[in-house]
């Protein structure tokens, strides 16, 4: 696919360099789902620094996205290999689940995609860096 410049705008599955970043940034692009490598410098959505042994639930608002009466139906959690998430569940306006494992020195991006009662799909994407604590 190609960007308005006459970039190819990068697809799902593939390694997102500072470029790609930029020009995701530029568009206003979301990333692409299983994206493996994002600079830490990257402002996605907060995100968190966890150890490998820990269980950290995590939970969006989605309460300013949603329109007026329109609430969440479905939730899926998306993340590539390596970390592992258990226990997604969600309310009309919030979406949670508990984040676990992960390599040492690899930073996750993590995706929950949403479906409403509006007929609505969206994204939002966290990132999850795995460290000694």
């Amino acid at each position: 696919m190609l960007a308005a410049d006459g970039f190819r705008m990068p697809t799902q599955g593939m390694m997102i360099d500072s470029g790609d970043l930029e020009r995701y940034r530029a568009y206003g692009w979301r990333l692409p789902l299983g994206a493996p490598a994002i600079p830490e410098t990257t402002s996605i959505y907060d995100g968190f620094t966890k150890s490998p042994t820990d269980i950290y639930p995590w939970t969006f608002d989605w309460s300013e996205v949603l329109a007026p009466g329109e609430t969440i139906t479905a939730s899926q959690f998306l993340v590539i290999p390596g970390l592992t998430l258990s226990s997604a569940s969600h309310t009309d306006s919030t979406t949670t689940v508990l984040v676990a494992g992960g390599a040492l020195g690899t930073t996750y991006l993590v995706t929950n995609r949403i479906s409403t009662s509006a007929g609505n799909q969206q994204d939002w994407s966290f990132q999850v860096t795995v460290t000694q604590q």
